[in-house]
């Protein structure tokens, strides 16, 4: 027993030395802090990085100019794990170092705070192409296809849609750049001439999948019971969407009501942006400022519409939330599809009398769209004039813009371009070409925005800021265009002009640019949750925003903007049983009414008042018209999978590669050669060793001659 204590003490005292000496060698760099360029694919292709299984090691090298690329050259240190000064990097950087052949990872700094604060290519960088979703353009292959001449996105480097076979991480926290510049400049002195020991480090981001969509699908499916693995997913979260008329499709006479043609207008905006690294998916300008004036548009004219009627055959207005957009309008393809299979806003299935008791929807197609109105990017950090693009002269819905915005002082402008900028509306044109269309953004024949879909759309670079509170000029300037947008839609419908002020709405579109692009720990987010369960009441702590990435399952991120546009546009509804106080009980009987019926949506949310820190004191019972349906591609609906031409691009076939981990650590690294000659002199002594052996054991003989005793050993045992 005391030696089996001993052993185990032993043991214990081994482990925590060998942790110990592991920490004194490596210096971890946390994944929390990692935001890593990952791969995703396509139904010919694969874009993104990956790591060797091991991960990738090299010495750590510091690009401040395109001068320095001349030391990658120097093969006798390599390979090299590049950080990389912010102004630098680019397209033309990345093609450079690949053609080194000595780099086996990049790194690049936070431009918030730091050493780098603020060091953005003066141009402008984008991670997408200059011609966004150009494969998918209603204009593709035709006089206003767009092209590098007349690009909408300028400072696009198109590096998101290519392959590297080494890491890019990008890391935000400035503690962790500034660690390893240091040990740059402690250990890797290029003054006095590299020399080992070096500073070096590792990148591991392996990915698992490889080739394409179609390829990578068929292998996650082949049946292998003993080991069971999925190599990627398909793009997948919901779209929303919210009427501001209940549609029953059952009136109370017992008669049939279908959906009359050209009878919605329609206002939409994406959810989604994209960037090449995890986790660090956030636009201020795309989506957050389309995003916000919908809400608060959405708000208003819900508000506004409870004592109006429609009139000129309008019967309902429509509002849209789009995901997957910037994977080749995967969200509105699939709103497509949905609607051409009559399966918008859910099939409808009259046999269920039992579920349908209590009323139905009628399907919705394109046909019933009357007008298109999309709302784009809306930042002022350039221009506080609105732009707007036209499809099939929509005279009627321009007007009422133009007139909206001279009572509200918001300055106007048609734009120069004859075809509309990259958009969820080209999508519905593509099969409604008459359709009326308007288009609304802040620039003209290209981007006003210099950072579009990259790590840098932020709101400290749009010079935003919460605390300001809602009188600084960008919440008045989105609180202008919601104001003119929402008595637009307004008049449309009904043919009435309603009084709307810019500062009833003001406080709302600060509170939300909060949530967007600041920090989901604030306060619309709280009232908007439901009660026990999730963000933010399971006490994780969240300071950054909800990244905006479609991503491969639903998001804490359209989960949140659903229940804000419930709280903004629903009606509280008494319970059977008020005197219950328990908070649980109320939400299941408000949850119950959701049966045997699809016309409206229930939801208990805490609402305003209703929480102090981190408890809920009350809530409250929300009926909507709010609802979500599947974003993902109709290319991987089963039915349509099995016989899709993966080649053909009709629809989106975007999915994502599945890793193990993510991580990145970095250390002295010794001499090569020195390793090199502790391996040679350990395998000439082993060689040694045996042939020693091997010599003794076949001449022991001679070198161990046996005593005459041996012999007579045997002589004197009895038998």
């Amino acid at each position: 027993m005391r030696s089996c204590l001993a052993w185990s003490l032993v043991l214990l005292l081994s482990s925590v030395s060998s942790t110990r000496i592991k920490q004194q060698i490596y210096r971890d760099i946390k994944p929390k802090q990692i935001r890593s360029c990952f791969r995703r694919l396509n139904g010919t292709t694969t874009i993104g990085c990956t790591s060797e299984r091991g991960g990738n090691v090299g010495v750590l090298l510091y690009l401040d100019t395109m001068a320095d690329l001349e030391m990658l050259a120097e093969p006798k240190f390599s390979p090299y794990v590049v950080l990389v000064n912010p102004e630098l990097f680019s397209s033309a950087l990345l093609t450079g170092l690949e053609a080194t052949g000595h780099v086996t990872g990049v790194i690049l700094p936070t431009v918030t705070g730091g050493r780098w604060e603020g060091r953005v290519h003066s141009e402008g960088y984008s991670d997408d192409t200059p011609c966004p979703n150009s494969d998918v353009s209603l204009y593709k292959n035709t006089s206003d296809q767009c092209t590098q001449k007349n690009a909408w996105n300028p400072p696009g480097s198109g590096l998101m849609w290519r392959a590297f076979k080494f890491p890019i991480f990008y890391l935000p926290n400035t503690t962790t750049t500034e660690s390893l510049y240091t040990c740059y400049q402690t250990h890797n002195n290029l003054t006095t001439g590299l020399a080992w020991p070096l500073c070096s480090v590792q990148l591991s981001s392996n990915m698992h999948a490889a080739s394409d969509s179609k390829t990578c699908i068929r292998r996650s499916n082949l049946m292998n019971n003993l080991t069971p693995q999925t190599f990627c997913d398909p793009l997948n979260d919901m779209n929303l969407h919210y009427f501001v008329s209940p549609r029953n499709r059952t009136l109370e006479t017992g008669d049939i009501k279908e959906s009359a043609p050209a009878s919605v207008v329609a206002v939409s905006a994406r959810l989604d942006t994209l960037t090449m690294f995890d986790q660090a998916e956030l636009g201020f300008d795309s989506p957050s400022t389309g995003l916000v004036v919908l809400l608060a548009a959405a708000k208003m004219v819900a508000e506004k519409m409870a004592s109006l009627s429609y009139r000129d055959g309008v019967e309902n207005i429509m509002f849209l939330l789009l995901n997957g957009e910037a994977f080749d309008n995967t969200g509105s393809t699939r709103l497509l599809f949905d609607m051409e299979q009559g399966e918008f806003p859910r099939s409808l299935d009259l046999t269920d009398t039992d579920y349908l008791a209590n009323g139905t929807q009628p399907t919705l197609n394109i046909t019933n769209i009357r007008t298109m109105i999309e709302l784009g990017q809306l930042s002022n950090i350039t221009s506080s004039t609105l732009y707007m693009h036209t499809a099939n002269n929509p005279a009627g819905v321009v007007g009422q813009i133009e007139k909206f915005s001279r009572l509200n002082n918001l300055q106007t402008k048609k734009t120069t371009r004859s075809a509309l900028p990259p958009s969820s509306a080209q999508t519905f044109l593509s099969s409604s070409p008459s359709l009326h269309t308007v288009f609304l953004s802040n620039y003209d024949t290209s981007y006003s925005d210099p950072v579009y879909h990259s790590v840098y759309d932020t709101a400290q670079y749009h010079g935003y800021n919460h605390s300001l509170g809602p009188a600084q000029a960008m919440v008045s300037h989105l609180a202008k265009v919601a104001v003119v947008l929402a008595q637009s839609i307004i008049s449309l419908a009904t043919e009435k002009e309603v009084e709307l002020h810019t500062e009833d709405v003001s406080a709302l579109i600060n509170d939300l640019l909060q949530c967007y692009t600041v920090t989901a720990n604030c306060s619309v987010f709280h009232e908007a949750s439901s009660p026990d369960q999730g963000f933010p009441w399971d006490g994780k702590k969240i300071n950054q925003p909800f990244p905006q990435y479609v991503g491969v399952n639903p998001s804490p991120h359209t989960l949140l903007t659903k229940q804000v546009l419930q709280l903004l546009t629903g009606q509280k509804v008494p319970l059977d049983d008020q005197s219950d106080d328990d908070i649980s009980t109320q939400k299941s009987a408000c949850l119950a009414k959701n049966s045997q019926q699809t016309v409206f949506s229930y939801s208990f949310l805490v609402g305003p008042g209703c929480y102090n820190g981190s408890t809920v004191t009350c809530g409250s019972c929300y009926q909507t018209t709010v609802a979500q349906t599947e974003a993902g591609s109709p290319a991987f609906i089963e039915g349509v999978m099995e016989s899709y031409d993966w080649a053909s691009g009709k629809y989106p076939t975007w999915t994502e590669s599945i890793w193990k981990e993510i991580t990145a650590r970095s250390f002295l690294q010794g001499d090569p050669g020195h390793d090199h000659l502790v391996l040679g002199v350990g395998v000439a002594v082993f060689l040694v060793s045996m042939l020693s052996v091997w010599w003794v054991e076949k001449n022991a003989v001679l070198l161990f001659p046996h005593s005459g005793a041996e012999y007579r050993l045997g002589a004197n045992i009895d038998t």
